[in-house]
């Protein structure tokens, strides 16, 4: 299904992010305060970019409209404890960007690409919806999940970080249900951004730290990618797929999904 909706506004709207203190997360968060968000929340485990940024905003819009939180999102207990901290300091919630992403194929690590690309995902879309739901007292919004251009293609290239980012978009599209919509007036949306310049394509790679961005080479902006979140966030219907990427405007490409998934499962006719 994909509700269509007229111009969902940021002004005034309590949102948190994942993965807010650095790269399109700190981008993401910045954007959000200049459109007039009334409060944004950021997650991250880098302390001292969380912090920083966290007085820069405070100073430049004013007292209360930033929160920086602590967290590592793969700790179920700690994006538990932090989704109870927002809802107690604002006592609402419109909005989860689910940003955070780590690369890490290399073996003995690669379960944390897992649990903070996925598992974390998944918590945090199930919190974020309990706590907006409009069957039970929330007041509905948007949840934003970042995937991966990689999600669309086949390649052997980061295999684990690829299979994270793939099962976040089939996550997302399948509990972006018409009847869960109906229910709790909260729109699931995919994100698949191209390569983007951040640290991301060089931190925590195996082997090589700069073979994601020689495999990479053109890679766009970090203000395009927020750039596009933001106009996706304001106008995408629940269960819609976008592609950011390239510098370029982004790309409803749902259909396109929905109809590969047809093909694909045609060939169970013959199991």
């Amino acid at each position: 299904m994909e509700e269509k909706v007229n111009c969902w506004t940021i002004d005034g709207k309590v949102i948190l992010v994942t993965g807010g203190a650095a790269g399109i997360g700190a981008g993401l968060v910045r954007s959000l305060l200049t459109l007039n968000a009334r409060h944004v929340a950021f997650l991250d485990v880098l302390e001292r970019e969380g912090g920083a940024l966290e007085g820069e905003l405070l100073n430049k819009f004013g007292a209360l409209r930033a929160k920086f939180i602590k967290c590592d999102i793969s700790d179920e207990e700690q994006l538990s404890a932090a989704y109870s901290q927002v809802l107690d300091k604002y006592r609402r919630l419109d909005a989860v960007i689910n940003n955070a992403a780590v690369i890490c194929d290399k073996e003995g690590f690669y379960k944390k690409t897992v649990d903070v690309n996925f598992t974390a995902t998944v918590t945090s879309t199930l919190k974020a919806m309990e706590a907006m739901r409009a069957d039970r007292g929330g007041g509905g919004g948007v949840v934003i999940n970042t995937s991966s251009l990689l999600a669309l293609k086949q390649t052997s290239h980061s295999p684990v970080y690829t299979a994270t980012k793939t099962a976040v978009l089939q996550f997302s599209n399948y509990i972006a249900t018409q009847e869960s919509y109906d229910k709790t007036k909260v729109r699931v949306i995919t994100v698949c951004l191209g390569p983007t310049d951040t640290v991301l394509l060089y931190r925590h790679n195996s082997k090589d730290p700069q073979n994601i961005a020689q495999q990479a080479p053109e890679r766009q902006r970090v203000t395009s990618a927020v750039t596009g979140i933001m106009d996706v966030i304001s106008r995408a219907g629940s269960g819609s797929t976008w592609i950011i990427a390239g510098d370029k405007l982004p790309v409803d490409v749902t259909r396109n999904v929905r109809e590969g998934f047809q093909i694909i499962s045609m060939a169970t006719d013959f199991v």
